[in-house]
């Protein structure tokens, strides 16, 4: 485990986003290894909202609004709850994505003797955000593929659905980076990046804070249930 100065998150740890709030008497994120995605990029623009433009003109993109919460997720995972982070290089396949993550997993070195562990990713993340015809229209929904992916669509679902307090619910199927090497993984949708007020508020930057938090709640969960909420101190 990497030295941490910020080790006061002893007793408890206390994520509050919206109106949830999870409460745990340990860290369970400590040294988990977690792969993030950023959905689209590589040429994709994902969903567009052509209504609420950028200071140079330019529509806000699903593919920036990803990248913007997979960079403050990873920073805040790694110096507030020592997590190991991994993020996927945007190619232009899932496969590749998810191939990336694996490596980037297997290569690092959590036992801090020079080594690399060959570990597996403990769960993969892609962040996603909706898009829709209509403006107004909002919601929260994940996406899983395996049996075992679901408790960690279910943990990140409950945590993010206070963002829109809109439920479109737990989705299975065969996504793209769900599907591949076996990995507990899920899709986030946390809301529709084409709602109008939903765009304005990640402009302003007060909408990605909120996620970041609400992401970092659902991997708690998700970790601390399957340790009986034994984590890490």
């Amino acid at each position: 485990m990497k030295k941490l100065s910020f080790l006061i998150i002893a007793l408890a740890v206390v994520i509050t986003t919206g109106n949830f709030v999870a409460v745990a008497e340990t860290n369970p994120l400590a040294d988990k290894i977690i792969a993030l995605d950023a959905g689209h990029g590589n040429g994709e623009t994902g969903a567009v909202n052509e209504r609420v433009l950028k200071a140079d003109g330019a529509p806000v993109t699903e593919a920036e609004v990803n990248s913007d919460v997979v960079q403050a997720l990873e920073e805040k995972l790694k110096n507030t709850y020592g997590a190991y982070v991994v993020v996927a290089e945007r190619f232009s396949t899932r496969r590749d994505r998810v191939n990336d993550a694996v490596a980037k997993c297997a290569a690092l070195d959590v036992t801090g003797d020079g080594v690399a562990d060959n570990k597996k990713c403990d769960v993969l993340v892609s962040v996603h955000h909706n898009g829709s015809t209509d403006p107004t229209h909002d919601g929260t929904l994940t996406i899983y593929t395996q049996k075992s992916d679901q408790p960690l669509a279910q943990a990140l679902h409950d945590s993010l659905l206070p963002l829109t307090n809109q439920d479109e619910g737990i989705l299975n199927g065969g996504y793209g980076m769900t599907v591949y090497k076996n990995l507990v993984s899920t899709i986030t949708e946390a809301y529709y990046i084409t709602n109008n007020d939903e765009a304005r508020l990640w402009l302003s930057g007060t909408k990605t804070p909120m996620e970041v938090d609400a992401q970092i709640a659902g991997l708690s969960n998700y970790f601390a249930s399957l340790t009986g909420g034994r984590g890490k101190k």
